[in-house]
């Protein structure tokens, strides 16, 4: 009998652990959807308006901190992400618009035809984006703007960069003759 109430007690304290888990679990997957975040330097939320009249730099810096993203160079004009490519966030000197980019380097074995056809097949197929070629470089710039001049909510700036995310991957799935070759440090 004493060992029954042991192990009905100990379920029970075993059962009430895992509810207060679950609870704490779903109170700080909530916060991390909605926005919420314990950085007391800027607090910004899912809901907020980022406009041509509050952005700049450092609340850009602070989204994407509050959102997890690993932030790995921040400079006057843009922000440098970690997701699954390093990403570029430029602000344009009129605080009107985001410009999302990456830049890749393109392989020197196929023909400027080649190369051009893959551009051409990006334009037609992939319309989120932008790309450009540059031969001197050898290299592709792909770029994905976001308007905020009249507001944008801090929830559409990220869902915007992961819509950006999976256009890249879309873009090396239609390069079927890995024409791409590598991602670049840095954007000129």
């Amino acid at each position: 009998m004493m060992n029954q109430i042991f192990r009905e007690s100990n379920y029970r304290l075993t059962y009430k652990t895992l509810i207060m888990k679950q609870m704490i679990l779903i109170t700080l997957l909530i916060s991390v959807l909605s926005g919420v975040t314990l950085n007391a330097q800027l607090k910004v939320t899912a809901g907020d308006i980022v406009s041509k009249e509050n952005v700049s730099i450092k609340l850009l810096k602070t989204i994407f901190e509050n959102s997890y993203y690993e932030i790995l160079e921040t400079t006057s004009t843009y922000i440098k992400i970690k997701d699954d490519y390093n990403i570029y966030i430029d602000l344009d000197k009129d605080n009107r618009y985001l410009t999302y980019s990456v830049k890749w380097s393109i392989n020197s074995n196929f023909s400027q035809t080649d190369k051009l056809q893959l551009l051409n097949k990006i334009s037609k197929e992939v319309l989120l984006v932008t790309p450009y070629y540059s031969d001197s470089e050898s290299n592709l710039v792909i770029k994905a703007t976001i308007w905020i001049e009249g507001g944008s909510t801090v929830k559409n700036i990220i869902l915007s960069e992961k819509i950006f995310v999976k256009a890249l991957k879309l873009i090396l799935e239609k390069d079927t003759d890995r024409i791409i070759k590598t991602a670049v440090s840095s954007i000129s």
